[in-house]
């Protein structure tokens, strides 16, 4: 939530994950846009791997592996063919199993943690979405 009360993103989820999925605002003032889907490995070792795996095989690798600030899951974002973002994080850190979890809300003074140990947000997480924008 930024200071003015604008909704900037929304992680929802639609499993016992803290998220499964973002949609963000638009950076370019248009539209919201889909932000990335998060698949659950198991642990730290298995995103290292998936790091490996994916430089192996061409996948652009936006940013990571580093471990988020607010949250405290270790993460990993790759951008697919079509140009999704998609990130591999640890589940364990945040698993939901209380049937009444309420939203939370992180204030814009949270989120100036940065993207992990406190390292600056890249850019490209601001203004990649898609589909993307053209004009």
């Amino acid at each position: 939530m930024l200071n003015d009360g604008t909704e900037a993103a929304m992680w929802m989820t639609m499993s016992n994950k803290s998220y499964d999925f973002a949609y963000t605002r638009d950076y370019y003032g248009k539209r919201g846009r889909f932000h990335h889907v998060t698949y659950a490995l198991d642990s730290r070792e298995e995103i290292l791997r998936a790091a490996d795996i994916f430089l192996e095989h061409g996948v652009h690798i936006e940013t990571g592996p580093h471990k988020h600030a607010i949250q405290q899951t270790f993460f990993l974002y790759v951008y697919e063919p079509g140009g999704n973002r998609v990130e591999v994080a640890n589940a364990g850190a945040r698993l939901i199993l209380a049937p009444d979890w309420k939203p939370i809300v992180w204030t814009e003074e949270e989120r100036k943690k940065g993207q992990a140990w406190g390292l600056k947000t890249i850019e490209s997480f601001h203004t990649h979405g898609t589909p993307p924008v053209t004009g």
